[in-house]
């Protein structure tokens, strides 16, 4: 009998183990928060300052149009591309005139702060677009 209570005496003491467990679960929910929090902290933004989707689309389609002016080689990237941002523009639905205008506005507006350096721009817009397809999903061909 002795042993026994010699054990009672060395176990931790209640109130040490239910503060230890409500100071846990205070951190845990506490971090569960931060990160829910800081995941909402950025917003999405779009490409290059536009402020909708359809308007993005309308500006990558045009990246895609002024690369080759004259139209690009069919199956070709360049083509898969502008076929790819004219199948998000409808999917967009709306105005499909107002956006492509309005991405078009855009990229004049950007090609004219590059100051001569068009074709840079426009390389690197068209990488820039390509990413953007490729998180939307787009699968091209021609890398295949």
């Amino acid at each position: 009998m002795q042993e026994v209570e010699r054990y009672a005496d060395e176990r931790t003491p209640l109130w040490i183990i239910a503060t230890a467990s409500a100071v846990g679960a205070v951190v845990v929910a506490g971090l569960f928060w931060t990160v829910w929090k800081s995941q909402f902290a950025a917003p999405p933004g779009y490409l290059f300052g536009t402020p909708t989707q359809p308007v993005e689309a309308g500006y990558c389609l045009a990246v895609a149009q002024s690369i080759y002016p004259g139209g690009a080689p069919s199956g070709g990237f360049f083509a898969e591309a502008a076929d790819f941002w004219v199948q998000r523009l409808r999917y967009y639905g709306g105005d499909l005139a107002g956006a492509i205008a309005a991405g078009q506005a855009a990229l004049s507006r950007d090609l004219s702060a590059a100051q001569g350096q068009d074709a840079a721009w426009l390389n690197a817009a068209m990488e820039a677009c390509a990413n953007r397809a490729l998180n939307y999903g787009a699968h091209f061909k021609s890398f295949d």
